[in-house]
């Protein structure tokens, strides 16, 4: 039995921004509630679906999940709710970036390449 607040999933996407535009974005969608293995949709996000902070941090390439579904309430009635919520990882480290530099080097001149 559920309670009220919690969250039964409908639908859920990963996605990626492909485009920013003025009133909204536009992005790549891969079910992931559906098992998909290839991307299968566009959609275009209007901005009021996000917060102000993404909308701030947002650029082409970020990583959001979407979610789609219902929330049971006390008054025995269902909410519908959509959550994107967007995926920030830390910036890499020099060294991190000297790593992965020296392991491009490496594997050109393993393949022969100048």
């Amino acid at each position: 039995m559920t309670k009220p607040g919690e969250l039964i999933v409908v639908q859920e996407w990963e996605g990626y921004v492909v485009e920013i535009r003025r009133n909204d974005f536009v992005a790549r969608l891969l079910d992931i509630s559906g098992q998909a293995i290839r991307e299968e949709e566009e959609a275009t996000i209007p901005y009021d679906q996000i917060s102000d902070a993404d909308r701030a941090n947002m650029c082409l390439g970020s990583i959001f999940r979407w979610v789609i579904g219902y929330e049971p309430a006390t008054d025995r009635n269902k909410h519908a709710v959509s959550r994107i919520e967007f995926r920030y990882l830390p910036p890499l480290t020099q060294s991190e970036l000297d790593e992965a530099w020296a392991w491009a080097v490496e594997t050109r001149r393993l393949l022969g390449l100048r």
